[in-house]
């Protein structure tokens, strides 16, 4: 870790839409180069659509518990670009770079496995086109190597329980 680690509290985003547009834009900017026609507009509606805790899709937000800052995101999705007979799908996870190394990414990532298992799904999947080491410390196992709109990427799946 490069910072200390933040104390958080992971929050469903559907109780704090005020950030719909915030996390849009991060999503936007980070991973739109995945599905280049999408734009923030589209996202932020997808963000909206995750309107009940009791089923997917679901958003997830971490709110620092020292300032109430909106310090990260991430999505548990029924489907994603590939493999579409899997499910669910984390994805979309995003720490501002200057919150980078604090856990929060961990904590989302376990938290959508929380969410997953509450749901009933005896699993869950990921890709990443970069952030392999960080999945396989928190229990995912690689299954594939793809490619998404030419953009190599490490698929993974891990138990809920």
């Amino acid at each position: 870790m490069t910072g200390h680690e933040m104390s958080v509290e992971i929050r469903h985003l559907l109780d704090h839409k005020h950030h719909i547009p915030t996390v849009a834009a991060w999503q936007q900017a980070e991973f739109g180069y995945l599905s280049p026609n999408s734009t923030v507009a589209q996202r932020a509606e997808r963000l909206r659509g995750a309107s009940d805790k009791a089923r997917l899709p679901i958003s997830l937000v971490a709110i620092s518990t020292d300032e109430g800052d909106l310090v990260g995101s991430a999505n548990i999705a029924a489907t994603t670009l590939i493999h579409k007979h899997l499910t669910p799908w984390l994805s979309s996870v995003f720490v501002p770079p200057a919150q980078r190394g604090r856990g929060i990414a961990s904590k989302l990532a376990l938290a959508a496995i929380s969410e997953a298992d509450r749901l009933g799904f005896d699993k869950i999947y990921l890709f990443t086109p970069r952030n392999e080491a960080l999945y396989a410390r928190l229990g995912w196992e690689t299954f594939e190597q793809a490619a998404i709109n030419g953009v190599p990427v490490c698929l993974m799946a891990r138990a809920t329980r």
